[in-house]
């Protein structure tokens, strides 16, 4: 197991160099969330973001080195319980209070200062009293019926202000737009 306290940040996988970058992170993030790509389009679009010179041919070596990579600094057990599918973050809509806490709490400038995708991840989930976190638990909350009524009508207001929208229909155009990629991808990679 990685621990930042005692081991260098990672900058390759099996001997492959990664972009190990924040930025890159989010990118890849940002990607697999993408309702507008497919499954393939979302794997191979995030190997390409970070492997930048070359994935493992072996595909299932190259899932693991992304799944490494996404959850490698996870310390803490993760529990998944039934209802959890709503998201309560989005680098989109969440960018200028993630920028505000960092700038605020950690004198780190996201825009213009570089850092692991690791050490951001474990800064941002050790954020604490800032306006993202207030944003988060408001998605988490849940409007209890003994609620008064002005007070749930404002809770709900909130909550559908800050609430995180997706679509996850695929036309038959995206399908067709889904060969094209593929096609296009196994060419480039000759």
């Amino acid at each position: 197991m990685f621990n930042v306290l005692l081991d260098r940040l990672p900058d390759e996988y099996e001997g492959y160099p990664i972009d190990a970058d924040f930025r890159t992170g989010i990118q890849i993030t940002m990607c697999m969330s993408d309702p507008d790509l497919t499954k393939n389009e979302k794997l191979y679009t995030a190997l390409d973001l970070l492997f930048p010179e070359g994935f493992p041919s072996d595909i299932n070596a190259a899932c693991e080195g992304l799944n490494w990579f996404m959850s490698g600094w996870i310390t803490d057990n993760q529990t998944k319980k039934s209802g959890d599918s709503v998201p309560v973050m989005d680098f989109d809509m969440d960018q200028w209070r993630i920028y505000a806490a960092f700038l605020e709490k950690y004198q780190i400038n996201l825009n213009t200062d570089t850092l692991h995708f690791w050490e951001f991840m474990g800064l941002l989930n050790a954020l604490e009293d800032c306006s993202f976190i207030n944003v988060i638990q408001l998605r988490q909350k849940k409007i209890d019926p003994k609620m008064g009524q002005d007070y749930k009508k404002a809770m709900q207001e909130q909550k559908e202000r800050y609430a995180i929208k997706r679509e996850e229909i695929m036309t038959a155009e995206e399908t067709e737009e889904q060969e094209t990629f593929m096609m296009w991808h196994k060419q480039r990679k000759k």
